[in-house]
């Protein structure tokens, strides 16, 4: 990772946003175990750039079910606000948790978690 990601730094990059499946998997488990760090943490520590973390934020599904029309629940932030806590990463962002709720992020602000709702494929046909 070092070998592609350091020299996008060196020439200027001063953001990383890496985009994986499910934010809260751990990129390399076979190095720093199953609650190691994901891929923004990798790219984090081996760069010192300020890293973007993405990926399945607030769901229970990947975003390839969209593609086969499927939806997906919502799931807990816990596991984001532990990475957060550790710093592993600088940002989330999240994706199709606002194509479907375009209020998530007052809602999380909040403290309304239960008023989130899970994603619908069918959204993203919708222009809003």
């Amino acid at each position: 990772m070092r070998a592609w990601l350091l020299p996008l730094v060196e020439a200027g990059v001063d953001i990383l946003h890496c985009s994986q499946r499910r934010f809260q998997v751990a990129e390399f488990p076979e190095i720093d175990g199953e609650s190691g760090l994901n891929f923004a943490g990798w790219a984090k520590k081996l760069t010192g750039a300020t890293t973007i973390s993405v990926g399945s934020v607030g769901l229970n599904s990947d975003f390839g079910t969209a593609f086969r029309g499927e939806g997906g629940q919502t799931s807990p932030l816990d596991a984001l606000i532990r990475r957060m806590e550790r710093e592993e990463f600088d940002l989330i962002a999240v994706g199709r948790s606002l194509i479907t709720d375009a209020a998530w992020p007052q809602k999380i602000g909040s403290g309304r978690l239960d008023a989130l709702k899970g994603f619908d494929a069918k959204d993203i046909a919708e222009l809003v």
